[in-house]
């Protein structure tokens, strides 16, 4: 079946990213992190190696007393959350005065709470948390109030639980972005086509059967759709986040379903694999393929928008640095209260405006006052 979706993905998807100057360039500044760590860990490898001084001392390291951040992450195997995790590391590197460390809980929300209490422990200036298990954790979150630990949350969930602030993004509003781009290719396929109905038939790849972010984008994606009755899911399936899963299950909808107009996946590395599948199938050119994440730097969401590899991308925003930046100004002004939630909105990047993305920024963070 002959498709238009590939060339119209460059006019769909009427939503411009907003460019927020340097403010929610994260994505930006952690591709050039990136590109600095492998040019000082070349020139590491080449040096020649320092002569030993025998019978001397190694010199004493003074206490570091920069005040310390601890993130707390559910599973940096993820890459959005690898990118929260090397995107603050960057932007604590140029704050005077502050350190940071992570924690990584490995999809284990019994390890999350013991590395909160962990990181209490510790007395940081500061914990950020992305949760796996919010209700599991408030005990904790009022324990580390009482020790005067500022505490950020990224998850929505936790707004009631006692945080200095939360700052998140809306998965929802993710999953219904994802579906208007889809019903905007859809619908100029149905012009081309002097049809007045429009139709599609989609397959959606998940991360994980257990995970909360997918069930919400999900609901939110499928809500979307619904918009249009005649543009139906006709293979579901969790990828478990990776490109090599995505291709698989990519091959096993083509099996099962034959063939289909749109994939949307849950991040843009089950995109790329989706990709690849459906070149296998020598169909990529018939399917329009939406990912999420939207990061920056090599073969990630970005650069894979741009070089036509996936159609588009729902930009997530990356939330630690608003976060970073309630916490400095906490500590540097103690008649500022944040808000007590700050929901930061995504955003669609496409071939028409990502060059844009990739120079400004995508994401715009609001002003503290």
């Amino acid at each position: 079946m002959a498709s238009l979706l590939r060339p119209l993905a460059f006019l769909s998807c009427a939503l411009v990213l907003t460019s927020c100057g340097r403010d929610g360039d994260v994505e930006a500044q952690v591709a050039d992190l990136e590109k600095k760590n492998q040019q000082t860990a070349e020139k590491a490898a080449t040096a020649p190696s320092q002569p030993s001084q025998g019978g001397s001392s190694a010199p004493s390291i003074p206490n570091d007393e920069r005040a310390e951040i601890v993130l707390l992450l559910p599973d940096t195997q993820i890459a959005f959350q690898q990118f929260q995790r090397d995107g603050l590391a960057m932007l604590v590197g140029r704050q005077t005065g502050y350190k940071v460390s992570t924690q990584d809980a490995g999809g284990d929300a019994a390890r999350q709470a013991e590395q909160f209490r962990q990181a209490i422990a510790k007395k940081p200036a500061a914990i950020v948390i992305s949760p796996l298990d919010p209700p599991a954790l408030a005990a904790l979150i009022v324990e580390a109030n009482t020790a005067g630990i500022i505490v950020i949350g990224l998850d929505k969930r936790m707004a009631r639980d006692g945080c200095a602030s939360v700052v998140y993004t809306d998965f929802r509003l993710i999953g219904r972005l994802a579906a208007q781009s889809v019903l905007e290719a859809l619908q100029r396929k149905a012009a081309e086509e002097a049809r007045t109905d429009v139709t599609g038939r989609v397959v959606q790849l998940r991360g994980a059967e257990t995970s909360f972010v997918s069930k919400e984008i999900s609901e939110g994606f499928i809500e979307g759709l619904h918009a249009q009755p005649g543009v139906i899911v006709v293979h579901d399936a969790p990828a478990g986040w990776t490109t090599e899963n995505a291709t698989q299950r990519i091959a096993e909808a083509f099996r099962l379903q034959q063939s289909f107009d749109v994939i949307y996946a849950h991040n843009d590395a089950m995109a790329l694999g989706a990709a690849k599948g459906a070149e296998a199938a020598g169909q990529r050119e018939n399917i329009f393929i939406i990912g999420t994440d939207g990061l920056a730097g090599q073969k990630r969401g970005l650069d894979l928008v741009r070089q036509s590899d996936i159609d588009a991308t729902v930009v997530q925003p990356a939330l630690v640095d608003l976060a970073l930046k309630i916490i400095v100004k906490m500590r540097a002004d103690k008649a500022f209260k944040p808000q007590a939630v700050y929901e930061i909105q995504p955003v669609v990047a496409t071939p028409k405006n990502v060059e844009q993305s990739l120079r400004t920024g995508t994401y715009k963070l609001p002003q503290l006052r």
